[in-house]
């Protein structure tokens, strides 16, 4: 179901609002089946502190964990295997850091799920391109509305005014169906494309209305 927990994860939110770094490459180790990443590229000790709870993320096999060992070149996370060109992922924060960011956006979430649920969309097929939509609504929602030490950006009152203000516009449209979510449809902020005969003639013109009259 799309009405279901936050639509963002702790690492998207800190690099939208480049509150924290993120490193992301591919293992060069020339093997398979490693219980550790290798980047010969990067020196990993001067971003990523090990066992403070840093996810390290294997895009390829889709799977994560843990930070537990750190050297120049490698790095080791519970749970996750790599072989040579696997791509990986990690944003530099800690578990503290990360289970605070995961409140605010479930918490903003909800605001998502309430639109959503009045217009019918939590049981539909998302369209493709709205889990990124609704990932940047979550964010900026977040954002907007909670004060995170960890990854939240010291905003002016007139910037957090203005997301404030595009986050309730787009609730809105979400509400009453007119940004349609659900695939397969359009809501009526978005232009659609019909078919109709044309008639190169008057005559011609008139048999197709007469036919249109007639079905």
């Amino acid at each position: 179901m799309a009405c279901n927990g936050a639509y963002a994860e702790a690492w998207q939110f800190a690099s939208f609002f480049c509150s924290a770094g993120l490193l992301s490459s591919v293992d060069n180790s020339g093997g398979a089946g490693n219980a550790f990443l290798t980047d010969s590229q990067v020196d990993f000790t001067a971003f990523i502190e090990a066992n403070v709870g840093m996810i390290l993320y294997n895009v390829t096999q889709s799977t994560s964990g843990p930070v537990t060992a750190v050297t120049q070149t490698t790095l080791t996370a519970t749970g996750v295997t790599w072989n040579d060109g696997d791509t990986y992922r990690i944003a530099t924060l800690n578990a503290q850091e990360i289970a605070t960011i995961e409140l605010y956006l479930d918490i903003a979430a909800a605001d998502l799920h309430a639109a959503m649920a009045q217009s019918g969309m939590c049981d539909c097929s998302l369209a493709s391109w709205a889990p990124g939509f609704l990932q940047k609504l979550n964010i900026i929602d977040a954002a907007s509305y909670y004060q995170c030490s960890c990854g939240q950006p010291n905003m002016s009152d007139e910037l957090r005014g203005r997301y404030l203000d595009w986050c309730s516009t787009q609730l809105e449209a979400i509400r009453t169906g007119n940004l349609e979510l659900c695939s397969g449809h359009t809501g009526s902020d978005f232009p659609s494309v019909g078919w109709a005969q044309q008639g190169w003639t008057d005559w011609a013109t008139a048999e197709i209305i007469y036919n249109e009259g007639a079905s």
